[in-house]
């Protein structure tokens, strides 16, 4: 994407704080006891002081994402056949829309708002958490993001939300952040699909591209709790 179409892209996402049916910092962890695998539950209760920071560290650094009920955890990708776990972070994407965002094809919307929303999230997950990184029975990462499908009328209300699954590998991620490995082949490395609701639509075409937002936009009137640090 060029410079100027993300700058008219930037203008299109126009952000309101997190919605209040978004989870609590403690509420966003998923419990130990929904784990069904040794592996799993081992992980969450090794990790589960370091999870429930960083879902702080969101709640009030990141106020216009939320973070869903049960949201932060060791999930795996869809249609896995064996344990492997990746640190995941499934959020809600608030948004209103001035019609530009929804003229978009889908798959620019998910490039979108993967490039803005979950290479930020990924890159904050391995920066903050750095345990879970160098922790042999971690995988990769996950990002999860999901966002109201804009309405294809005036009369059609968007109350189905599109939804971004991507899972990937540490070396692979750790490449990219590192500008060792192009983003075509992050991609192709990347385990992803794309729902309509919960009707599975794959995997599209995903481009990525710079966009500095969630390090750079600060929300009006918001204050930070006292005693808070981003």
């Amino acid at each position: 994407m060029s410079w100027w179409g993300a700058v008219a892209l930037a203008a299109a996402l126009l952000l309101g704080p997190a919605t209040s049916g978004m989870a609590m910092p403690e509420d966003a962890v998923i419990p130990v006891e929904q784990y069904s695998t040794a592996k799993a539950k081992n992980l969450a209760v090794t990790y589960r002081a370091q999870l429930l920071q960083f879902s702080d560290h969101v709640y009030h650094c990141l106020p216009w994402l939320g973070v869903v009920k049960d949201g932060i955890g060791f999930r795996q990708p869809r249609g896995a056949d064996s344990d492997d776990r990746y640190l995941s972070v499934w959020i809600s994407i608030d948004q209103s829309d001035d019609g530009r965002f929804g003229k978009l094809s889908q798959e620019r919307r998910v490039s979108a708002m993967f490039s803005r929303y979950g290479v930020d999230m990924l890159r904050r997950m391995t920066q903050q958490l750095p345990g879970i990184t160098s922790d042999a029975d971690v995988s990769g990462f996950s990002v999860v993001l999901s966002w109201p499908k804009p309405a294809i009328t005036g009369s059609d209300k968007a109350l189905v939300t599109e939804t971004l699954a991507l899972f990937v590998d540490k070396t692979s991620l750790g490449d990219f952040f590192a500008k060792r490995l192009p983003a075509s082949e992050f991609i192709r490395r990347a385990t992803f699909n794309v729902f309509e609701g919960k009707d599975l639509v794959g995997r599209v075409p995903l481009d990525v591209w710079e966009d500095n937002f969630n390090s750079t936009f600060k929300l009006k009137n918001y204050e930070l709790e006292k005693g808070k640090k981003c």
